[in-house]
């Protein structure tokens, strides 16, 4: 059964001849050789078939029945008779300078496309991580157009000194565009000023900060931007947690203790609030009026977010705005600011489905490449890798 298996793999190399097989240990040690053929000269071109000598290279094929491979190639050493030059049969299985076939780079192609380290892979293939991570160098990724809803985003790589790496994606076709090796604005200019499409580019989505957003109106004065929903959406929730922790250090030790346990239910759904939650509301609204104000402002933006249209949440927005500047709070003083600053790419939200999920999901698994990595320091392999995983 075992020699069958070994047989009908090797049958799936071209012109190879089997002369012998052995089992040793864990290891399949077989002996093979190419049908003799003509060959040009890489020099002059002339056609021969003269053999000046043989000799035997060890090469790694993919695993056969749980069986580490190894093939001992007897090779061909041809010399011209024109030029005099003399060099080695070409085996179409076994590129030059490498000591394994095309099978295991193939095989180890497809691992790359998981989120697993390179030493994983190395040891499953039985070699080193280095002879692993060069078929990475084999893997090119070339941008086409830019897409017509444009993500941006970015994420901390610590890749070649830079400590985060900027990424685009098209959210509407759920592909990576390109990911940049820093967030410097200069950078990302001179990226997507190559491009000779930019007026195709409708949407862009991003975050809240404002040099992208001036970045963004320079390179595509024709594009709407939209306002990540989660984005604008956590400015609330920051908000309500600065009060929560200013109110909470006016109290005693058991009352500040009380607070901090009580900081998931204030930020839970009302529809999921259980009786004892309703109760710990209670509590702290009972002995901290401010903590209230905040609260009732949190769950008036979630009448916000309900909007069915652009004119409705206009309309909620600019309502929201102005009760929390006479809240009081500074903190959502601050955040009506910045609402009031970015209210028409917040409005867009309401009116175009774009957000940045997709960006955040790739992102996620950035992370987890990154962890189980022990960190990229090269930035050119790191970003073959996210492509080569996002991308297939």
């Amino acid at each position: 059964m075992l020699y069958r298996d070994c047989i009908e793999k090797l049958l799936q190399l071209k012109d190879v001849i089997v002369t012998n097989i052995e089992c040793q240990g864990r290891e399949m040690h077989i002996w093979l050789r190419m049908e003799q053929r003509m060959h040009f000269c890489p020099c002059c071109g002339t056609i021969t078939g003269k053999v000046h000598d043989y000799r035997t290279q060890l090469v790694k094929d993919i695993s056969i029945s749980g069986y580490d491979t190894i093939l001992h190639l007897r090779k061909r050493r041809h010399v011209c008779p024109e030029c005099g030059k003399r060099f080695d049969e070409r085996i179409d299985f076994l590129p030059r300078y490498r000591q394994f076939t095309n099978r295991v780079s193939m095989q180890i192609f497809e691992q790359l496309k998981e989120c697993r380290s390179i030493k994983s892979i190395a040891v499953q293939n039985n070699m080193s991580p280095p002879t692993a991570a060069s078929i990475i160098n084999e893997i090119d990724f070339k941008t086409g157009k830019l897409p017509q809803v444009l993500a941006i985003d970015e994420f901390r790589g610590n890749a070649e000194g830079e400590k985060f790496q900027c990424i685009l994606a098209d959210p509407e076709n759920r592909r990576i565009v390109d990911i940049l090796p820093n967030r410097k604005h200069d950078m990302i200019r001179h990226y997507l000023l190559k491009y000779n499409n930019r007026k195709a580019v409708k949407f862009v989505v991003m975050d809240m900060t404002g040099g992208y957003r001036k970045l963004m109106h320079e390179l595509f004065p024709q594009a709407k931007i939209i306002v990540d929903k989660y984005h604008y959406v956590r400015q609330i929730t920051y908000a309500l947690e600065r009060v929560r922790v200013e109110e909470q250090k006016k109290y005693s030790e058991q009352w500040r203790r009380y607070f901090k346990r009580s900081k998931y239910v204030l930020l839970k759904d009302t529809r999921k609030l259980t009786m004892e939650d309703r109760l710990q509301l209670d509590n702290m609204f009972r002995i901290s009026k401010d903590l209230y104000k905040a609260y009732q402002l949190k769950q008036q933006f979630e009448h916000v977010k309900e909007s069915s249209s652009r004119e409705e949440a206009a309309k909620r927005l600019s309502r929201w705005i102005m009760d929390a500047q006479k809240s009081g709070l500074m903190e959502f003083i601050k955040v009506s600011f910045t609402y009031q600053n970015w209210s028409k790419e917040i409005l867009n939200s309401f009116e175009y489905p774009y957000t940045n999920g997709y960006i955040e999901g790739c992102n996620n698994r950035i992370k987890v490449l990154k962890r189980i990595s022990f960190g990229m320091p090269r930035f050119v392999r790191f970003r073959r890798r996210i492509m080569h995983i996002m991308l297939n």
